[in-house]
């Protein structure tokens, strides 16, 4: 019993975490760091900035990476953590988007993974086959399990 479950908790743990967003071909696209440009939030402190696809709604964003000048992945540089850095409570708007625009002369942009909404379902009937697979692959082991044990 407490293998049955420890499975299942497996299964429903990895299924959304790991195999979930590969059931469909993902969408990708790269938008430019600009204070005119995609909405942008600055998460995790200020190393971890965030764009949010209003041009494609109901996408589900499967990861999302900052893309230096080359195009190639990078961390945001310490300098936008020092320009957003005030004396006196948070930034305010304009220093936030002038912060943006330095980085986007920098050459920085974001790259955003994506499922769009035109993929639910096929996501759906790719998630209830690999279940109804496993299903039947545990039947078929239950079967010649007690067989094996009969004879």
């Amino acid at each position: 019993m407490a293998t049955t479950f420890a499975l299942y908790a497996a299964v429903q743990i990895a299924v959304p975490m790991w195999i979930r967003s590969h059931l469909a071909a993902a969408d990708r696209t790269v938008l430019p760091i600009e204070p005119d440009g995609a909405p942008i939030s600055i998460q995790d402190g200020d190393r971890q900035i965030v764009a949010h696809l209003e041009e494609v709604p109901g996408a589900w964003v499967t990861s999302q990476q900052t893309l230096n000048a080359a195009g190639q992945p990078a961390s945001v540089p310490s300098s936008f953590a020092d320009c957003l850095r005030t004396q006196s409570g948070p930034p305010t708007l304009q220093q936030v988007d002038r912060c943006i625009a330095d980085l986007g002369a920098l050459g920085y942009k974001q790259q955003v993974t994506y499922q769009p909404a035109g993929n639910f379902w096929a996501l759906q009937w790719a998630e209830t086959g690999l279940y109804l697979s496993l299903a039947l692959a545990l039947t078929g082991f239950c079967a010649w399990w007690i067989r094996r044990r009969v004879t």
